[in-house]
């Protein structure tokens, strides 16, 4: 079933390159080896934009703090892992 869902999902050209795969374990894999340096270009991106990003004087602390938790979460969806503390430091 988790086959068929995915390969749903995907494009046609990916359809067509994974459909001889018999399990969703071997689809995952493959599109991993595809794909998975994007996401280490991403994680860098995201960590770059949470390093240099700065409060702007006159806005809200709120959105400020919003703004950093986003990123930390963008940042965990894509693999890091960033202890509480380290959270809280970069926030502040």
């Amino acid at each position: 079933m988790a086959r068929c869902y995915i390969l749903a999902s995907m494009s046609n050209v990916l359809q067509y390159q994974h459909q001889a795969m018999l399990s969703a374990f071997e689809i995952l894999e493959n599109l991993k080896q595809m794909f998975g340096d994007q996401g280490r270009s991403a994680k860098q991106t995201n960590m770059r934009t949470l390093m240099n990003t700065k409060m702007v004087e006159g806005t809200s602390i709120r959105d400020h703090v919003m703004k950093m938790i986003g990123l930390l979460n963008e940042l965990e969806v894509l693999g890091a892992e960033i202890d509480t503390d380290s959270q809280v430091e970069m926030i502040l």
